[in-house]
C-alpha cells in the first residue's frame, strides 16, 4: 500500500534521522511508532513523553538483517546468474518470440521482393500478329507468388502477435 504525499511529508524528516542513527549504531536501533487520536502516524527516535495521549509502538529493528554484501567480482571467477521471477521470465520469454518473429517477417519481405520478377524458366515468350515476341509469366511464377505472398501475410501475423504478447508481458 503505498502512503500519500501528504502523509509521507511530514515524517521524512524523522525517517531521515532515523536512518542516519541507524547507520551509526552496532545492531540493533529502537523506533517508536506514535498514532495519535486522529490518526496520524509519526515515526521517532526518541521516547515519547509520559503525558502522550495515542497509541505507542516500540519497534526494534536489527541493522544486520538486511545488510547486502559486496564482493569483488575477478574476472576469473564466473558471472553469478540470479533466477528470473515469473514476470521477468515471461518477458525475457516474450521479447525472444518477438525478435524470432522479426527476423522471419524481414526473411519474408526479402523473399517476396526477390520474387518481383519471374526467372527465365518461369517465362513464356508469346508472339504477336504482327510479328515479335514478348514475355509472359507461367502459373508456376504465379503459384510462387501467392506462396509468397501467403507467408509474408503469416509472418506479418506472427509478428503482430508476438508483439503484443511482449507489450502485454512488458506491462505484468
Amino acid at each position: 500500500m503505498k502512503m500519500p504525499a501528504r502523509l509521507l511529508a511530514p515524517i521524512a524528516p524523522t525517517l531521515l534521522a532515523v536512518a542516519f542513527a541507524a547507520v551509526a549504531a552496532d545492531d540493533k536501533q529502537v523506533v517508536w511508532k506514535l498514532v495519535d487520536k486522529k490518526g496520524k502516524v509519526t515515526y521517532a527516535d526518541k521516547a515519547p513523553p509520559k503525558e502522550y495521549d495515542g497509541k505507542v509502538t516500540r519497534i526494534e529493528v536489527d541493522l544486520k538483517a538486511n545488510r547486502a554484501t559486496l564482493v569483488n567480482v575477478g574476472e576469473s571467477s564466473p558471472p553469478v546468474l540470479l533466477p528470473l521471477t515469473a514476470p521477468e521470465l515471461k518477458r525475457v520469454k516474450a521479447d525472444a518470440e518477438l525478435a524470432q518473429a522479426a527476423e522471419k517477417l524481414e526473411a519474408a519481405k526479402k523473399a517476396r521482393e526477390a520474387a518481383s520478377e519471374p526467372t527465365p524458366e518461369e517465362t513464356q515468350w508469346m508472339g504477336k500478329k504482327g510479328g515479335g515476341a514478348r514475355p509472359v509469366p507461367t502459373e508456376a511464377y504465379h503459384a510462387r507468388v501467392k506462396k509468397l505472398d501467403d507467408a509474408l501475410k503469416a509472418a506479418e501475423e506472427d509478428f503482430e502477435r508476438a508483439r503484443k504478447a511482449a507489450r502485454m508481458a512488458a506491462i505484468d
